[in-house]
């Protein structure tokens, strides 16, 4: 997981560097900061747990009543917990940052439109429910992730299921049951491939039309 996620940050940094010539408070290059400083964060907190396991290896088994059922699904839970912290960063702050966007090119409230698929296939020129672009198809499919995670990790939306198609493989969310299609790999694969949509996104003409535009939170803690 280590390589992964050293691979993943790099990415992340990388990917902000295409916008570090915009103002500070654009919302681009401070959505892009803030999802870097989250997989940076994340990242540190991995090696320092996992250096405190190897130098202080009996201390840390003790904690655990030597048990390795415990010890094994602590680890298990605390890499789960690691990546539910940079999928909800990615979900709910890029959200608010589709939904500006949306609101700027329509002319409307942000909270207005209910349908994230809609605001999805607005701001990619894409059509809702037969996308043809890959930068679409992915951030629908961490949508439709949320919205089941939302619900206890149980999609039942639609009773026929519902199957999201990237990169030629098929996602499929099942009536009544948990997705299984992902292992720590495959989800931090994913989150590059999210960092690859917002940079395709944020570069788009009709994004850099709409010129400089504040992120919100520079108005929430009173920044002027």
């Amino acid at each position: 997981m280590f390589d992964h996620l050293e691979e993943l940050h790099a990415k992340s940094w990388g990917v902000m560097s295409f916008f570090e010539s915009l103002p500070e408070k654009d919302i681009r290059r401070k959505h892009l900061e803030v999802l870097s400083s989250e997989i940076t964060s994340s990242l540190v907190t991995l090696k320092i747990c996992f250096r405190f396991t190897e130098t202080n290896s009996e201390e840390f088994e003790h904690m655990l009543n030597n048990d390795t059922a415990q010890i094994d699904n602590y680890i298990h839970n605390f890499k789960q917990s690691i990546l539910e912290s940079i999928f909800d960063t990615s979900l709910f702050q890029t959200e608010l940052v589709l939904r500006i966007l949306y609101g700027k090119l329509t002319n409307q409230n942000p909270a207005k439109e209910s349908s994230i698929n809609k605001i999805i296939a607005t701001l990619f020129d894409d059509v809702e429910n037969n996308w043809q672009k890959e930068e679409a198809r992915v951030l629908v499919l961490f949508w439709t992730m949320r919205n089941t995670i939302h619900t206890g990790g149980i999609y039942f939306k639609k009773p026929e299921g519902y199957t999201v198609m990237y990169r030629g493989k098929e996602y499929r969310f099942e009536y009544m049951k948990g997705f299984q299609f992902l292992d720590d790999w495959h989800l931090i694969q994913l989150f590059s491939d999210f960092l690859d949509s917002l940079k395709y996104l944020f570069g788009t003409e009709k994004i850099e039309q709409l010129g400089t535009i504040e992120h919100p939170s520079y108005y929430a803690l009173g920044y002027s």
